[in-house]
């Protein structure tokens, strides 16, 4: 009881710590030009959404600038509002929805370029692109799309709600992908789907007999999971370029748009708070306002669940891959030449090979993908370890187990294999607290884990500190209830077979 208690107090005090820090650096921030123009910008720092198409406009409008990549809109703002950046390109209905959330940004009146957005459709959904054309140039002549664009295009956009509809699904379901974070065009609240193209397609089921089922990716993501059919759909405000056309299949487009240049306005908060107050109301905005601890806690579960079997079928894998190499010299070699692979290869390289290539055409769900993918990461890393292991037990001890009669696999487990935990079993579980962290990649393969969570959350709420602080202390918190988990078996197995201290 009392280290749960000094447990909670720490995370307490590095919450107050953060806080206060947060708090410190924003007093001493020096006053900085405000841009007024658009050619103001040209040799600033300017940000990019890493698989955007901003980058080449960036070169054309400011050449002299450096280009300054982010993975998403809301650490786009983050860069904006900490001075990492100076400037981004957006579109104006999302460059909207950021200065209404946050009043130290504002957007350039004069337009640097101008848009057709659409939804993309793969290759299997031809014949839903068909019908969806078909749906747009009917809404379109009898005027219910501006009806939708007034509804959601606007700055208060973010408040309104879809109308609820009954999907048959009788026609099938439309596998759908987006980003939670590209209001108005689509985003969550109240952890349900909302935002123009949400209530455009949702209607569009309606009418033509097909459910929607819609998932999560990163944007960079977004068109490699529809151009390799992982997905029928998808949708963010999607530019339509000549580029992206020749990967994916575009519906007629839907809006017309231009883009604008986010810049700091030079506003500074004149409210001075103090820190409890200032905790409270990031607490409440980021956890408890639209019910965003649901996404939270639904997050950590995902975490928990692939962390868990990842580590029980990882290690039984690893077990028997030892096992097995130990029975077949052609096999041993195998075994060692994937492990060296797989030492060099990125985690999240592995993972989008699975989801994208090798289970491109299974329903497979992608928490399963998770699973599987580390439970095979992990289970090289304890092959090598136990190799290890083993290698530091004096070769007498097998030749005890033998005078004593045991047969081979039974003087394993029962005498060499507890010898060789013990020698590698700190090692284990710092690979094992590696394995929670490296789950955090998930995201990339349409996984709403707990770093998933803070993501949307970040989009909704521009706020930075909070969501990543309570992400962290939730990995903290996973790390050591399941090193705790896995830590008393394993040393009761090794305490029943050999004396611990020795």
């Amino acid at each position: 009881m009392n280290s749960i208690i000094k447990k909670i107090i720490l995370v307490l005090s590095v919450i107050c710590l953060m806080m206060g820090l947060s708090a410190c650096f924003k007093d001493e921030e020096t006053e900085k030009t405000v841009i007024e123009s658009v050619e103001q910008l040209n040799g600033h720092d300017m940000g990019c959404m890493s698989g955007s198409i901003f980058d080449e406009l960036i070169k054309e409008k400011f050449p002299d600038s450096d280009i300054i990549y982010f993975n998403s809109r809301s650490e786009l703002l983050l860069g904006l509002t900490t001075g990492k950046i100076d400037g981004f390109i957006s579109d104006e209905p999302v460059a909207m929805m950021m200065k209404k959330q946050n009043d130290q940004v504002t957007y350039l009146d004069e337009a640097v370029g101008e848009v057709d957005y659409g939804i993309c459709f793969s290759d299997s959904a031809k014949e839903i692109l068909k019908q969806f054309n078909e749906y747009l140039a009917r809404i379109m002549e009898n005027g219910h799309i501006k009806d939708l664009q007034e509804k959601w295009i606007t700055p208060e956009g973010t408040q309104q709600k879809k109308v609820e509809r009954q999907l048959s699904g009788e026609n099938g379901t439309i596998r759908c992908v987006t980003t939670p974070d590209a209001a108005p065009f689509s985003f969550i609240s109240n952890n349900e789907f909302q935002g123009y193209e949400v209530e455009l397609l949702t209607e569009f089921c309606e009418e033509y007999g097909y459910d929607l089922e819609i998932s999560t990716v990163s944007f960079d993501a977004l068109l490699t999971s529809v151009a390799m059919n992982k997905y029928d759909v998808a949708f963010n405000g999607i530019y339509i370029t000549p580029e992206r056309s020749k990967s994916v299949n575009f519906c007629t487009s839907h809006y017309k748009g231009k883009d604008v240049v986010m810049v700091a306005n030079g506003n500074v908060s004149s409210e001075s708070k103090d820190i409890i107050t200032t905790i409270k109301e990031s607490f409440y905005k980021n956890f408890i306002e639209e019910d965003r601890y649901k996404l939270l806690i639904s997050g950590a579960l995902t975490t928990l669940v692939i962390s868990l079997f990842s580590i029980i079928f990882g290690t039984l894998l690893g077990l028997l891959i030892y096992l097995l190499s130990q029975m077949s010299e052609v096999f041993r070699k195998i075994a060692d030449a994937v492990q060296r692979i797989m030492a060099k290869l990125p985690a999240v390289v592995l993972l989008m090979l699975l989801f994208y290539v090798v289970f491109k055409t299974s329903n497979i769900s992608a928490i399963l993908v998770g699973i599987f993918g580390f439970s095979f990461m992990f289970a090289n890393v304890f092959y090598g370890l136990l190799k290890s292991g083993v290698r530091s037990v004096d070769y007498g001890q097998a030749e005890a187990a033998m005078a004593l009669g045991y047969e081979s696999f039974k003087g394993f487990f029962h005498i060499i294999l507890p010898q060789a935990l013990k020698t590698i079993f700190d090692p284990y579980f710092t690979e094992v607290i590696a394995l929670i962290k490296n789950t955090s990649i998930v995201g990339y393969v349409s996984v709403n884990d707990i770093t998933r969570a803070s993501d949307i959350i970040r989009g909704r709420t521009y706020d930075a500190l909070f969501p990543l602080i309570l992400t962290a202390i939730v990995y903290y918190l996973l790390c050591t209830l399941l090193v705790a988990l896995f830590r008393l078996p394993l040393k009761a197995y090794i305490g029943r077979k050999v004396r611990y201290d020795d």
